[in-house]
């Protein structure tokens, strides 16, 4: 039993969808502490990333001042470290020297595995695997931009993450947990379990923090399974090698069932799903069309209505502007000022009231 005082250091990582973020939810239950700043929840990771955003942020730096997208998607398995973050690095390790049972979660740190074993030679490291199949088809419905114009690079992102945890684990086995996150699913305690007996820790039962509905599998899964089986062999072959790898013989039977033989009856799948896609596509540009088309023809109304409506003013106020002219030219005449003045007249003369009596008399 190593000596309660001494501060213990687990380090979780594992390829991008791989059930990291569920195997770091389960240790900081247990009593891990994986850091006071962490990662919030988005659509994708709906319980949270925890992921200690001091590490994150140093490995997006280094990541960035090399080129590679902070993501981490790169071509090379391992990634040097300038100088000038060393001091960063040292002094998140000397932030955390006091606690007990400590660490972080971060995909990128597989990249970076034997810069922290030299910074902190006694730390633990738990590694987290996730079929390819399974991972490569969370990766395309999360819809990272950069698999968009060549998919075959997630893939390929799947095999230098898992190559890089198998070479490391291969050379430090006695300080490495290797487990499939099917391991995980089926039993949370197993990790706590492991991480006590091989690293002589007293983690406590964490409470069960799975949810089916955070890790969605594909009805067409086993296609996929088929697919890659059939054109990249060699990935797996790697899955395999890490299924062979793995710290619990639970995680030796789970075994993914078996998928048909005959590829043939598969590949037309995608075929099919494109012009489906295509069809939905192109049936929703129709409607979109025919949308534009009735928008178009009732405004086209509308004007038509407002220029009838202006036209109908303009005669109108013509008719008004005539009326005006009428009315100035009948006052301009001789005819109108007599009799304007026969009407002056005959209010003064009181001529109305006569011709009224008169009229009344007639009757």
């Amino acid at each position: 039993m190593e000596n309660s005082q001494s501060s213990q250091c687990l380090i979780i990582t594992g390829m991008h969808r791989s059930g990291t973020s569920l195997t770091s939810s389960l240790l900081q239950n247990a009593g891990v502490d994986i850091g006071d700043r962490l990662m919030g929840a988005t659509e994708w990771n709906p319980k949270g990333f925890f992921e200690d955003w001091d590490f994150v942020e140093l490995h997006q730096a280094i990541l960035s001042s090399q080129g590679i997208a902070s993501e981490g998607w790169t071509k090379e398995k391992s990634v040097e470290v300038q100088g000038q973050y060393l001091a960063t690095a040292q002094n998140l390790i000397l932030a955390r020297k006091n606690k007990s049972i400590w660490g972080w979660k971060d995909p990128r740190t597989t990249l970076f595995l034997d810069f922290w074993l030299k910074l902190i030679p006694e730390a633990k490291f738990i590694f987290l695997f996730r079929s390819p199949w399974e991972v490569i088809d969370s990766l395309f419905r999360r819809g990272d931009i950069i698999f968009d114009t060549n998919p075959n690079f997630a893939v390929e992102q799947w095999s230098i993450y898992n190559r890089a945890i198998l070479d490391f684990y291969q050379c430090h086995q006695d300080r490495c947990l290797l487990l499939d996150i099917k391991s995980v699913i089926n039993n949370p305690n197993i990790i706590i379990n492991l991480v006590n007996q091989k690293f002589q820790l007293e983690l406590s039962s964490p409470k069960s923090l799975y949810e089916p509905s955070l890790f969605k599998v594909d009805s067409n899964i086993y296609y996929r399974q088929a697919l890659i089986t059939k054109l990249f062999p060699n990935v797996v072959d790697l899955y395999h090698k890490l299924q062979q790898q793995v710290d619990t013989a639970i995680s030796l039977k789970l075994q993914n069932p078996p998928i048909e033989l005959s590829y043939e009856s598969w590949f037309l799948q995608d075929w099919h799903d494109i012009k489906q896609a295509l069809k939905a596509k192109n049936k929703a540009e129709t409607e979109k069309q025919e949308l534009e088309t009735q928008l178009k023809e009732k405004l086209q109304e509308t004007e038509d209505k407002l220029n009838q409506s202006q036209q109908q003013l303009h005669i109108a106020q013509q008719q008004i502007d005539q009326l005006k002219t009428l009315v100035l030219a009948m006052e301009s005449s001789k005819f109108w000022k007599l009799r304007t003045v026969w009407f002056s007249i005959k209010e003064k003369l009181n001529i109305r009231a006569i011709d009224s009596d008169y009229t009344n008399s007639q009757k």
